[in-house]
């Protein structure tokens, strides 16, 4: 079984992916605490940071895409998009992402000038 998973359906009933395939698993399980060298891990720790970065994302997606199908898919939807409905998808993913352009670059100025202030 690939790292990612593979099939289309994953078979949990609460939408959230297994990324681990068996043998993983049952190797993480037999391996003692601290085995596999100094720097296993920080592997751990980063892979496990990449999959929520990855997870966090998937979310974004998601919610964004909810989002514009709220607003935007008003009639029963048919085999292809209207005009006017990719225009609304394509102005609502245009407005979210600079809102989120604006308030990163304002929370990274912000985080800048207190620890300009703390020196």
């Amino acid at each position: 079984m690939p790292w990612w998973g593979g099939g289309s359906e994953s078979g949990n009933s609460q939408g959230e992916a297994d990324f681990t395939s068996h043998e993983e698993v049952s190797m993480a399980q037999s391996m003692p605490a601290g085995a596999g060298g100094g720097g296993g891990m920080s592997e751990m720790q980063q892979m496990g940071m990449a999959l929520q970065q990855q997870l966090l994302v998937q979310q974004v997606i998601n919610d964004l895409s909810d989002r514009a199908y709220e607003k935007c898919i008003t009639a029963r939807p048919a085999d292809t998009l209207s005009g006017s409905q990719v225009a609304c998808i394509k102005a609502t993913v245009n407005k979210w992402l600079d809102t989120n352009e604006f308030m990163t670059g304002r929370l990274q100025k912000k985080s800048q000038q207190s620890q300009q202030g703390m020196h």
